[in-house]
């Protein structure tokens, strides 16, 4: 499903999210950051441009081929379980927008340990996961009902639902965004952000 989608032209997102790039603005800068399910590799600039050495990884072939293609200077991994094949205590910064949700709630779980493990010390964990307000996805039985992602696994999450995922990290803040897709304003697009300390 992933390698399809990041074939399509709309799928290539250029500009970062603009609640990433307030929420960096807040985060002492460090060495090394992982975009965790870089998809398009939009954050991946931002991070260069905020100064850290960026890993990206995903599932799909055809995302990291994409990053490879077109900026320079990311090392490119493709991931294929949720184990991350990354040493302890490697990065400042992991990235994690929009990934999590893809997952089984297993599968999510242990996503956030192999992060906590490759976090440093006090290192930062940011990302978002669908709300369960969501209504865009229109997911039926864990499964994504949109004709381009027809068949994909999806788990919403409440907001205590997504405290109990980040239990082990401290310093744990949360956000919300919401909007809805123009031409369809009976749809709601809905995102928990957070951000969490190692």
């Amino acid at each position: 499903i992933w390698d399809t989608h990041y074939k399509r032209e709309k799928s290539r997102l250029i500009f970062p999210d603009e609640n990433l790039v307030r929420i960096l603005s807040r985060i002492p800068q460090g060495e090394f950051a992982l975009d965790h399910g870089a998809g398009s590799g939009r954050h991946c600039v931002l991070l260069k441009s905020c100064g850290f050495q960026v890993t990206a990884c995903d599932y799909s072939a055809k995302s990291i081929e994409a990053i490879q293609r077109t900026i320079p200077n990311v090392e490119t991994d493709i991931i294929r379980s949720s184990d991350l094949p990354y040493t302890d205590e490697k990065f400042d910064l992991v990235v994690s927008w929009g990934v999590l949700h893809y997952n089984s709630l297993e599968e999510a779980s242990h996503i956030v340990r192999e992060i906590k493990r490759i976090l440093k010390s006090n290192g930062n964990f940011v990302g978002t996961v669908r709300s369960t307000e969501d209504t865009h996805l229109k997911t039926k039985h864990g499964q994504i009902g949109l004709a381009d992602l027809s068949g994909g696994n999806v788990r919403l999450y409440t907001l205590e639902e997504l405290k109990e995922l980040l239990k082990e990290f401290t310093n744990v803040e949360f956000g919300y965004m919401e909007r809805s897709p123009i031409g369809k304003l009976e749809e709601r697009i809905c995102h928990w952000i957070f951000q969490a300390k190692n």
